[in-house]
């Protein structure tokens, strides 16, 4: 069996990074003398800038565009979900009209299939035999059983 090797002796222990001697001694003077003077304290004394007018009116104009946003999202808000009668002033041929059920049947009511109509046809009195040959184009009496 191979020796186990303790890896740390291989490697090492430094990482390679080191700092040189006497660094952080002179670090502070080295730092403070690569900086610009401080401009806090000369503007401290210096005389304020007088301010443009659009600085002044600046959060003003921030104001007013805000609520002008808002004002139009509410707006688009209320178009999208008002009520479709709005400004619809009722008919009295629309209403009788809606109120007719063969018209409501025939022009509104989209979702009748076939066997729904031939439902309704039986109904109202139309023989089975008759409806299945005009249906199917076909000889009647094959269809004695039904």
């Amino acid at each position: 069996m191979k020796e186990e090797k303790d890896i740390s002796r291989l490697i090492g222990k430094s990482d390679g990074m080191t700092v040189p001697e006497g660094y952080f001694a002179s670090f502070a003077a080295r730092m403070a003398d690569s900086l610009e003077p401080n401009s806090l304290e000369e503007s401290a004394h210096a005389a304020p800038r007088p301010q443009s007018f659009w600085h002044r009116i600046r959060p003003y104009v921030y104001l007013a565009a805000m609520f002008a946003g808002v004002w139009c999202m509410l707006k688009m808000f209320t178009i999208f979900t008002s009520n479709p009668t709005d400004g619809f002033s009722p008919s009295p041929v629309l209403a009788e009209a809606l109120g007719n059920e063969i018209f409501v049947t025939d022009y509104l009511i989209d979702d009748l299939d076939q066997w729904d109509l031939m439902d309704e046809m039986m109904e109202n009195g139309v023989e089975v035999r008759t409806l299945f040959s005009n249906f199917y184009e076909t000889d009647p009496d094959q269809y004695q059983s039904l």
